[in-house]
């Protein structure tokens, strides 16, 4: 955004660097919500070829992008949600953490501690569940891993306006006794 309005940049034009064959594609990472310029992912090959054509100065090489609008629906959110397969649907303990990280990020590394809490809390859970001597556990249990946080809290929202509007028993919000967010770094 700043070096964008800084050069008075009117796209943007992302590409990989080709380093290693898992990186000629095109990529496709999240610009977040603040970013207002249009942008295009390129392969390694075409991206190379453009910037040896602008530091070329007897070309006088320059990029013409032509974009159409559309409206399109949103993405479906990419949530994940786990139910014990006992307790009492109406009373409902969630756990949730999120799956993505920053854009700038290496993925897992974000939230990666907030994600294995919450599957070492579904694992030994399970563990309780499998053994005999185990009383039967009152409350369901939910694990969530929420997606699209990194760009507004997306998945966990779409999670409570769900449980809002639901009218399935074990489905409300009413149902849910306590939401517990594991965010560690």
């Amino acid at each position: 955004g700043a070096l964008a309005a800084k050069y008075n940049v009117s796209a943007l034009l992302i590409y990989n660097d080709g380093a290693t064959p898992d990186r000629v594609s095109p990529i496709a990472v999240g610009l977040g919500q603040e970013n207002y310029l249009p942008a295009l992912f390129l392969s390694s090959s075409v991206g190379q070829e453009l910037v040896n054509a602008a530091q070329n100065t007897s070309t006088n090489a320059g990029v013409r992008i032509i974009i159409q609008v559309k409206d399109l629906p949103l993405s479906p959110i990419g949530n994940i949600c786990a139910d014990t397969p006992t307790g009492d649907i109406t009373q409902t303990i969630v756990v949730g953490s999120h799956s993505d990280s920053v854009p700038a990020g290496p993925g897992i590394n974000d939230n990666g501690s907030g994600s294995t809490a919450n599957l070492g809390l579904a694992i030994a859970l399970a563990r309780l569940f499998n053994n005999s001597n185990y009383a039967k556990y009152k409350y369901r249990v939910r694990f969530c891993w929420w997606g699209a946080e990194e760009i507004g809290l997306l998945g966990a929202d779409y999670h409570v306006k769900q449980a809002k509007i639901s009218n399935v028993t074990g489905e409300r919000l009413t149902d849910y006794l306590i939401i517990i967010i594991t965010f560690f770094c």
